[in-house]
């Protein structure tokens, strides 16, 4: 029979073990790789990406990797630096992505697009130090669109298992949704009078991973329209996966953006989507978060 002291090394060394596990292939390479404007062939097309590192970068230590997805006709340089407001939360403990869609879009013509983020998840995992339990995904618009193909096509879950969690915000099912038949942890933020993609748009991509996510109610209380309010529900699932739907009064957000909700001092709007992120990521499951 074990004793306890003997028990305990035995859990710390398989705690270390599955630690160990999660670090991706770019841990130890000191020169790997560096912050940047990076370039890649994809299916024969030059694309593009900012790639963001800790100011206090350790080669060692195991980052969480978050990808932020431009809106239709932005460009990467508008996600970066900021990534949604995600960079200030993450205080320099994570890496973060700002891809380029092809004509400032992410149509994802025959899954190029996912392509495209599988070979910077390549690039990235192997000349950085990532752990690969930490990926996430957020994007508006045309990048919540890109975001939920990569909720449908690469949850951790799956047999590519890649994203922790994914919010996506104001967005549509405009890049697909390859798979989407696996449970993934889930922030849906959409306004209540979008005008450009209407709310019942962004009900379709929560309510499919409702019922993935095993919770029992499609029914979410929404706010009136112009009361600049918005509403969180957390539905209640069979599964440990959250289903966060948080439906604003966010009409500013289309068609001018975070940049000009901004610009008019709606910037309390944008510190409700960031608390928003930070318990969906707080709360991915009991053994992980975003910071």
């Amino acid at each position: 029979m074990l004793s306890f002291g003997k028990l305990a090394l035995l859990l710390l060394a398989v705690s270390l073990q599955e630690a160990a596990a999660s670090l991706s292939s770019g841990c130890g390479k000191v020169s790997g790789t560096s912050s940047g404007t990076k370039s890649m062939t994809v299916n024969g097309k030059m694309r593009q990406y900012i790639l963001q590192l800790p100011a206090n970068y350790n080669a060692t230590t195991g980052y969480k990797l978050i990808f932020g997805y431009h809106w239709r006709d932005g460009t990467m340089n508008n996600v970066a630096p900021g990534y949604y407001g995600l960079r200030d939360l993450a205080r320099e403990t994570a890496i973060f992505v700002a891809p380029q869609g092809l004509n400032n879009g992410w149509a994802n013509n025959g899954g190029e697009d996912l392509t495209f983020t599988d070979q910077m998840l390549d690039y990235i995992t192997s000349n950085a130090c990532v752990d690969k339990d930490q990926i996430f995904s957020t994007g508006w618009s045309y990048g919540g669109a890109m975001t939920f193909e990569l909720a449908c096509s690469r949850p951790s879950m799956a047999a590519k298992h890649v994203f922790k969690a994914v919010a996506v915000i104001a967005g549509a099912q405009l890049s697909g949704c390859d798979g989407g038949t696996t449970p993934i942890p889930y922030l849906g933020i959409h306004g209540v009078v979008d005008s450009v993609l209407p709310i019942s748009l962004g009900r379709g991509l929560r309510d499919r991973f409702l019922q993935l996510n095993g919770c029992a109610s499609k029914n979410a209380p929404e706010p009136a329209g112009g009361s600049g309010t918005h509403i969180k529900s957390t539905p209640q699932g069979r599964r440990p996966e959250p289903v966060v739907g948080t439906w604003g009064n966010l009409e500013l957000l289309h068609p001018a953006g975070f940049e000009r909700a901004e610009r008019q001092q709606q910037q309390q709007r944008i510190n409700d989507i960031q608390d928003n992120y930070h318990n969906l990521f707080h709360h991915s499951d009991n053994n992980s978060r975003w910071w």
